[in-house]
């Protein structure tokens, strides 16, 4: 086979209702379906090479505030999964050069997985000559171990569709509105930038051990058929309700755990107080948090200046990255 490269861009997600445990580790089937947006300045831009000639696989990532640097280990072993999969699929036997670099803090609660190994995915099948379509392309991207990267490939406001008896193919993502819908904005509040030290997919194993975990998965369907009807309708109201009391549920399950893991940091905690202040004052924001200390805040694009400085402001915030609803993964050139 020539040489074949392509270059794509994936994009972070927040997930407005969360998957949280799998039930398919192989597979990375969950145990519910979730509702996501789509950042567009959070993003991760990925070339992949093919070529007969290449003895093995190589993985260059330029992580945020770093210099390019080889991948190894853990991360290294799951770019080559994932390529695995596309070799498979394409029925080659061709090793391949990544490229990958994004443009914000990486393992902190961002969802740099997402974006990154949407980007790999989307990259590799173009590579490699693949015509697979956006459902195809979903449960593809599903199964490289970070399963919210499913919800980055299609555009805007997503919803991963996972029914409890769901198989592969009935575990996929698609585009319940475009960005065009609705103009929300997400601000991170970056309280710390670091890598936790206790990553999604190590958690993700432990769900059963939590008691609440149960009611959770009794309390989700209800919050996400809310979730989605409020994108709908552009409910910021209803949809802020859902997300904050789904991502405290989210964070109660790791806090009841064995071992427990603790994400939230005093200045997660500040964040998300200020908020609940600010909308008593008429500032409409509300908060949502994934596995990491940093807080996404909610809120109307006609608000996002006024959010972005309030939030700025508060000792506990070293930065801000302010985002508007973004398109899907996509390919350059």
């Amino acid at each position: 086979m020539p040489s074949r490269r392509a270059t794509a861009i994936g994009p972070a997600n927040i997930a407005f209702t969360k998957y949280w445990g799998l039930r398919d580790p192989q597979l990375t089937l969950p145990y519910n379906g979730s509702l996501s947006m789509n950042l567009d300045n959070c993003l991760t831009t990925t070339s992949v090479t093919f070529d007969d000639d290449f003895e093995r696989d190589e993985v260059v990532l330029t992580l945020y505030g770093q210099e390019a640097q080889p991948a190894t280990g853990g991360p290294y072993q799951r770019v080559v999964a994932q390529l695995d999969r596309l070799r498979a699929l394409a029925k080659t036997a061709s090793r391949a050069h990544v490229s990958s670099e994004n443009n914000f803090p990486a393992d902190a609660g961002i969802a740099s997985s997402a974006a990154a190994f949407a980007a790999l995915t989307l990259a590799g099948a173009a590579a490699l000559g693949m015509e697979l379509d956006e459902r195809q392309l979903t449960i593809l991207t599903r199964q490289s171990g970070s399963g919210s990267a499913c919800r980055s490939i299609p555009t805007g406001y997503v919803e991963w569709l996972s029914p409890a008896n769901a198989g592969n193919q009935d575990s996929f993502a698609y585009s319940v509105a475009p960005p065009e819908h609705w103009a929300l904005a997400d601000i991170v509040a970056v309280v710390d930038p670091a890598a936790k030290k206790v990553g999604s997919a190590e958690n993700h194993r432990l769900v059963g051990t939590s008691p609440y975990f149960a009611t959770r998965l009794a309390e989700v369907p209800a919050r996400n058929e809310l979730a989605r009807r409020a994108i709908l309708e552009r409910d910021v109201r209803t949809l802020g309700h859902v997300i904050e009391a789904d991502a405290v549920s989210m964070h109660v399950v790791c806090m009841t755990m064995r071992p427990p893991s603790f994400y939230w940091s005093p200045g997660t905690l500040a964040v998300m107080h200020a908020v609940r202040g600010w909308r008593e004052q008429g500032l409409e924001s509300y908060f949502t948090i994934d596995a990491g200390p940093n807080v996404h805040v909610i809120c109307h694009e006609h608000d996002a200046q006024a959010v972005l400085a309030q939030l700025t402001s508060l000792e506990d915030v070293l930065f801000a990255i302010a985002n508007r609803v973004g398109p899907g993964a996509r390919l350059l050139n």
